[in-house]
């Protein structure tokens, strides 16, 4: 009995002991863990302010090597140029970066050469995922969460070893696999929190890479990097390409800014501070041979080597007629800017509930007269297949004065569809009999509107607008209109101003005020009205890349001789559309096109919340996909209606954009909704 006694305590004991000892241990890990991220984040804080002014020389080479492709590569922005013979390019780039702060860079490129056709650029999202941010909240622009940010700690099992020649390894680990992690180490100066080097494996948008950093070394330099490094995949439906990105930057070489965007490899081969690999050279040497002129010195080429032979009819399909359809057309000098999305890419398509499958295209066009004085050309064009209607919006904007926001703009809208059944009524209170318009188009018009105004900053906090509205409402069903003695067109011409009040600048709500009366007899003009809008919008940016949007307003008529298009400019429906990035956070999906012009009154409110982490990233096997989570919430109250009310919850991802919307007036549920854009490449 002793025996056992004895043996008892021990083990009472040795669990006590042993109990008491792993908490400390973990405690004491998690204090060096800590201890380590807490010197990271004071060395950032230090320097971060001295940032603001830095100028910077940035040299970048890019090789590509296409390893499978089939046809679909033609389809991918960007990637039409590497669908064609041969399967390895070059690019290299020289370039000026001035530092506005840690967040904000103004980036020339100055000289340009490559193996490319036109130098045009392949993956450009390679380049921007090349380069982290390391210390900022999103390692690029506005995705993926460093794991040596302060507010992205939550997200990310840290494990330090520390070594014999001053420095801490420091791994790190995603706590949740997801597209917006990354893992890797860095290796840390001990004693001061400095990163000196880092290695970062992820994948996003199409691309899996491995990214190694080398950071600069002394003061502000050393919270941008000196050398970086990365090798990415790209994988699509067959087709495989791999690339190999080098930067070097803090380069000692300075070109005069008259340069920018030269082709002169001449002049690349005199400041390259990296020398070219045996590979890069055969790259050009290849490249060199395929565009020899004909009248070259046979013995100038190898004799087991046969320059190919040029198609004139295959070059000109293949260069002119494939690169206009299918790639986006560019151009850039220092004083024009030219940029048209491709003509045939299905990844423009979009759905909606109410206005079903849409495509549509951009154009952008600048002309600098002076660094201060600008005219630009941006018109959209879309349709929508379920009403087969064609949407063109066209403005142009003479910018005089940038600093003060000061701007001339002519906007020119054709063929936004507005429903309106008080025409129908009225046509029906005036005839005896009851008559059947099921099946015309007597509620539907087509609004052409033109609009001139004028834009200038008085203070930091202050703008005013103003200008004329010019609105043309023409009948879709004009014989029907005639029949009963109505005119087919119906005419506003409206003085117009707007207020713009950022009393918290850019930290807090921007409030805008809109008045606008119509005068009858100015240009045709039959109709007579008085409208006043008040709106208020805030665009609250949080850690960890969750942004809340929140949207309040109203708008009446305070003076109304006609009943006919009580046509808002904060509520109104928006026929062509930007998907995710847009029009979801700040509009009704499921509210009835008529609903919008039939109320004398509206007073509004639309909230949303969006996060990278919120409920599909929690899912198996597909939350590892889901990029950003949006919950949203909108209530309209109107005329002759009970309150309506959506909700809605959508995410996006390398492919699509999904949302999901229910409807209510009061309580009573009305109906359910899908809105989706294609994602795919937009980015590229």
């Amino acid at each position: 009995m002793r025996y056992d006694q004895l043996f008892t305590k021990n083990l009472l004991l040795s669990s006590i002991l042993l109990l008491m000892c792993m908490p400390q241990q973990t405690v004491a890990s998690n204090k060096k863990d800590s201890l380590i991220l807490g010197r990271i984040y004071e060395y950032q804080k230090r320097y971060t302010p001295c940032i603001e002014g830095i100028e910077d020389h940035v040299y970048a080479k890019i090789r590509y090597n296409v390893e499978r492709r089939n046809p679909i590569l033609w389809l991918i922005p960007s990637m039409y140029v590497l669908a064609k013979d041969p399967r390895e390019y070059i690019r290299e780039s020289y370039n000026k970066v001035i530092f506005k702060n840690s967040h904000v860079f103004d980036i020339t490129s100055q000289l340009i050469t490559g193996t490319i056709r036109k130098n045009r650029k392949a993956m450009p999202t390679l380049i921007e995922y090349a380069t982290p941010n390391i210390y900022d909240i999103a390692l690029y622009n506005g995705y993926m969460l460093s794991p040596f940010n302060k507010w992205n700690r939550k997200y990310y099992r840290y494990t330090q070893h520390l070594q014999s020649d001053g420095t801490t390894r420091l791994d790190f680990r995603p706590k949740l696999y997801n597209t917006q992690l990354v893992n890797g180490y860095a290796i840390v100066e001990t004693n001061t929190g400095r990163i000196i080097r880092t290695l970062l494996n992820g994948e996003f948008d199409m691309l899996s890479f491995r990214t190694e950093i080398t950071q600069g070394k002394n003061g502000p330099q050393s919270l941008m990097p000196a050398r970086c490094t990365t090798a990415a995949t790209f994988k699509f439906l067959g087709n495989q390409t791999l690339a190999l990105f080098d930067a070097a930057y803090q380069c000692d070489e300075s070109l005069p800014d008259s340069i920018i965007q030269e082709n002169s490899r001449q002049l690349m081969d005199s400041i390259r501070p990296i020398p070219l690999s045996e590979t890069d050279k055969r790259i050009y040497r290849e490249y060199d041979l395929r565009n020899a002129p004909d009248t070259v010195v046979q013995d100038t080429i190898p004799e087991d080597t046969v320059p190919p032979k040029k198609s004139f009819w295959k070059d000109f399909m293949w260069h002119t007629v494939g690169d206009n359809l299918v790639t986006p057309i560019a151009s850039e000098s220092n004083t024009a800017e030219f940029y048209l999305t491709p003509i045939i890419n299905p990844l423009y398509l979009r759905y909606s509930h109410s206005k079903g499958i849409s495509y549509k295209m951009r154009l952008y066009m600048k002309y600098a007269f002076s660094p201060h004085r600008y005219l630009t050309f941006e018109p959209t064009i879309g349709y929508s297949f379920k009403q087969k209607q064609l949407y063109f919006d066209v403005p142009i904007r003479m910018t005089y004065n940038p600093k003060r926001n000061g701007y001339a703009e002519i906007i020119f809208s054709m063929g936004d569809r507005i429903k309106n059944s008080t025409i129908k009524d009225i046509i029906q209170e005036e005839t005896a009999d009851t008559i059947d318009f099921s099946n015309t188009d007597i509620e539907w018009f087509v609004d052409n509107k033109l609009q001139v105004f004028n834009n200038i900053m008085l203070f930091d906090w202050f703008d005013i607008e103003s200008g004329i509205v010019y609105h043309q409402r023409v009948a879709r069903d004009k014989g029907i209109m005639l029949q009963y003695g109505k005119p087919t067109q119906y005419r506003s011409f409206a003085p117009m101003i707007g207020l713009k009040f950022s009393p918290w600048l850019n930290r807090g709500p921007v409030i805008a005020i809109d008045w606008e009366r119509s005068i009858k007899g100015v240009f045709h003009s039959n109709m007579e009205y008085e409208r006043w809008e008040f709106d208020s919008q805030w665009k609250h940016r949080l850690p960890g890349l969750r942004v809340l949007n929140v949207r309040a307003g109203c708008g009446f008529y305070s003076d109304k001789h006609e009943k006919y298009f009580l046509d808002y400019s904060n509520f109104r429906d928006n026929n062509l559309p930007e998907g995710w990035d847009d029009d979801w956070s700040g509009n009704f999906q499921l509210l009835d096109g008529k609903l919008y012009n039939e109320s004398d009154v509206y007073y509004r409110t639309n909230i949303s919340y969006e996060s990278p982490m919120l409920f599909a990233t929690w899912t198996p096997y597909v939350g590892k996909y889901i990029e950003k989570e949006r919950f949203y919430l909108s209530t309209v109250w109107m005329d002759h209606t009970r309150p309506y009310t959506e909700f809605g919850y959508g995410f996006t991802n390398r492919y699509i954009s999904v949302g999901l919307f229910a409807s209510f007036l009061s309580t009573s549920f009305q109906k359910f909704g899908i809105n989706f854009d294609f994602e795919l490449f937009k980015r590229w």
